[in-house]
């Protein structure tokens, strides 16, 4: 599927992590980031939004929250970027990233409030009229006016384990009544999540019954409050192919995070614009029985990986595939599990991944490398997942 991708579309990738682990410059459980492709990837993603009249926030929780990689998307153009918690946005704003929405997927905690609304944030998305009073009494606090953006749920939306929250839609007319008495604070916009996902069926993007909700509200709310709706933000699945779907919708903004590095599951099934750029790179710990073991560390359970390219030369790598093992859930990825079958693999040979991934929640190290695609690949740094640079 990605590793497919990968060898067909981003060579030069594959053989940077390849040698650069041979030669000691990276250890396993390494993601490295092709900085050249995520900045062609991002250019091309401002050209179809441009297109389109469709704003972008950058998501970076799926590259460690890395500092490095978000300035140079800044620089090429998608200069602000949403935050999948505060301490995201602590991290990127530190380093002079300015935040475009917060709060959408994480609440900010009461005690973290005037240290993010500090930041200035474009929007901050809330679930409830607690959140929006807390958030007016320390803007009035600081003399400034804070602009909010609701999450709303429909009846039959599909919303994931571990982020439930928002308005009800049967109830959004009477809560933006409610906001709207508050002093300091002002809706800027409407949200809902997810609005598109990939159907593995159909191997295609579609709309989801979220989207659906956000459209129906955002009519009611203009027909009953003749109220100005400046964001309608419809996340998930942001990519080249789908912000056309986005402005047929309606939306206002989208927020691309894997077609930055060409992982969406649109990029493992189907030829996209953007081109691959992460891999993961491990190594043959030990074997036993009919299996080899890799160190772990990167692996995430929703990634649907198939297997690893696995040498100790290039030319062995590239022709020697070995498939995966899933790893169970309810334990610690110490390991990862190859089947040997016909293969010959040996201790200390080098193991190369490509898969979805949300680096944030790993142990991982990420390599920033620039000037693959010219020939001439420079490491730029090494950070931990959460974007703490180590050397």
């Amino acid at each position: 599927m990605f590793l497919n991708r990968l060898i067909k579309t981003n060579p030069q990738l594959l053989k940077t992590a390849f040698e650069f682990h041979r030669s000691g410059i990276i250890n396993p459980d390494t993601y490295v980031l092709d900085l050249d492709s995520i900045l062609e990837n991002a250019k091309a993603l401002i050209e179809t939004a441009n297109d389109n009249s469709i704003s972008l926030y950058m998501m970076t929780k799926q590259i460690g929250r890395n500092p490095k990689v978000a300035k140079a998307i800044s620089k090429v153009g998608i200069n602000k970027a949403v935050v999948v918690d505060p301490w995201e946005a602590i991290t990127l704003a530190k380093e002079g990233i300015k935040i475009g929405n917060v709060g959408h997927l994480v609440q900010i905690p009461s005690n973290m409030l005037e240290e993010i609304i500090r930041f200035s944030p474009e929007v901050i998305t809330v679930f409830s009229l607690d959140k929006a009073r807390e958030i007016s009494n320390i803007s009035k606090r600081m003399g400034i006016t804070s602009k909010l953006m609701l999450r709303v749920i429909g009846p039959d939306d599909m919303i994931y384990n571990g982020q439930v929250g928002g308005f009800r839609e049967e109830n959004i007319i009477k809560s933006i009544k409610e906001i709207q008495k508050l002093p300091n604070v002002e809706i800027e916009g409407i949200t809902a999540f997810p609005c598109l996902l990939f159907n593995y069926e159909t191997g295609k993007v579609e709309k989801t019954e979220n989207a659906i909700t956000l459209q129906r509200t955002i009519e009611k709310i203009r027909k009953e409050l003749q109220l100005q709706i400046n964001q309608i933000n419809m996340p998930s699945v942001t990519c080249i192919e789908t912000i056309p779907l986005l402005k047929k919708l309606g939306a206002t903004h989208g927020e691309p995070g894997h077609a930055l590095t060409g992982t969406t599951p649109l990029h493992g099934y189907t030829e996209q614009k953007e081109k691959i750029a992460m891999a993961y790179v491990s190594e043959i710990s030990h074997l036993y029985e009919d299996k080899a073991y890799v160190y772990g560390g990167g692996f995430y359970n929703r990634s649907h990986l198939k297997g690893a390219v696995v040498g100790n030369t290039y030319d062995n790598l590239i022709n020697n595939f070995l498939l995966a093992e899933d790893n169970c859930s309810e334990s610690i990825d110490y390991y990862g599990t190859l089947e040997l079958g016909k293969n010959r693999v040996k201790v200390g040979d080098t193991a190369i991944y490509c898969f979805r991934t949300q680096i944030f929640v790993t142990r991982s190290k990420v390599a920033v490398v620039e000037g693959i695609s010219r020939g001439r690949p420079k490491l730029l740094g090494i950070y931990d997942s959460l974007g703490r640079k180590i050397n």
